[in-house]
């Protein structure tokens, strides 16, 4: 998240505006949120509004700030920030000029302790700024049941930066999905095999076919090269996914030249935020009134 704020206030202005801030920092009775997504989610509203009413009693009085970023010497290091004029920064700002979008928010709690991994894009009047992922710790202190910011520790970059995808991830998946077999059906191997993670898995309908990326992609290499690869379109498709682990699966009901398929997949986020195959099974349905033909004719019978 942003700390150095293209609006900063005078030092003046920052001075006057930290008792109120800190005032507000110790007033629990202004947080009115359920849980640690919450919290984040007033933070970042508050931010896009610069509204900073009640945004104090989101921090626990011991919060601390922290950015993580490039060195002259080429190396990495760690700035502290000041959380009270960051929210100074905030309230001096006009509404919509400051945008944090998360791009997802991978969340792990225990008791009163919580940990959000967010990756974020900040937009400044419309206009992508810079981008890099926040880490935050969350706590529940004392009898208060309040989740409260306790640390966050950012990166920041101006380069790579992308506008977060809003399209639900049931449909990603399905985009995914979908954009993956039409790659096969067109032979575009470079297309095809990127939507894949470096240790993805295929498992396909023959019993030796259990392949890792390198091994499908020398069993398949041939075809896609003759331009002639595969054609399975989806008739059905039923995604789910854990919004805590970035992880997704589906399964779909697919319409091959051997007949109707059945395929699972696994899909998983890579260090950019994409959405990638990792695991994918490829099996032939038959009818149960057929499986007996089915089976002698396997067994050569």
């Amino acid at each position: 998240m942003t700390r150095e704020n293209p609006y900063s206030c005078q030092n003046n202005r920052i001075r006057m505006l930290r008792p109120l801030i800190f005032l507000l920092l110790l007033s629990p009775g202004l947080v009115a949120q359920s849980g640690p997504a919450e919290t984040l989610t007033r933070l970042f509203d508050g931010m896009r509004r610069g509204d900073t009413t009640g945004m104090g009693a989101l921090f626990h009085p011991a919060a601390t700030l922290h950015s993580v970023s490039a060195t002259a010497a080429g190396g990495q290091g760690v700035q502290q920030g000041d959380i009270g004029a960051w929210l100074a920064g905030v309230a001096a700002a006009q509404a919509g000029d400051l945008d944090e979008q998360l791009h997802y928010t991978q969340l792990r709690t225990d008791a009163g302790l919580a940990t959000a991994w967010t990756p974020y894009t900040f937009v400044l009047k419309g206009e992508v700024h810079h981008c890099g992922t926040n880490a935050f710790q969350l706590v529940r202190d004392g009898t208060d049941p309040s989740w409260r910011i306790l640390n966050i520790v950012d990166t920041r970059r101006t380069e790579g930066c992308t506008e977060v995808d809003t399209l639900p991830v049931p449909r990603r998946i399905d985009a995914l999905a979908t954009a993956w077999h039409r790659a096969a059906a067109r032979a575009d191997s470079a297309a095809y095999f990127d939507l894949m993670t470096g240790d993805a898995i295929f498992i396909g309908t023959d019993p030796g076919e259990h392949w890792n990326k390198e091994q499908f992609l020398a069993f398949a290499g041939p075809y896609f090269a003759a331009g002639k690869a595969w054609d399975f379109t989806a008739t059905e498709r039923h995604v789910f996914y854990d919004a805590h682990d970035d992880v997704a699966w589906w399964d779909e009901l697919l319409d091959t030249w051997m007949g109707a398929c059945r395929g699972t997949g696994v899909a998983t986020r890579d260090a950019a935020g994409q959405w990638k195959i990792a695991h994918y099974t490829l099996s032939l349905t038959i009818p149960n009134d057929q499986m007996e033909a089915v089976r002698q004719a396997v067994a050569g019978e």
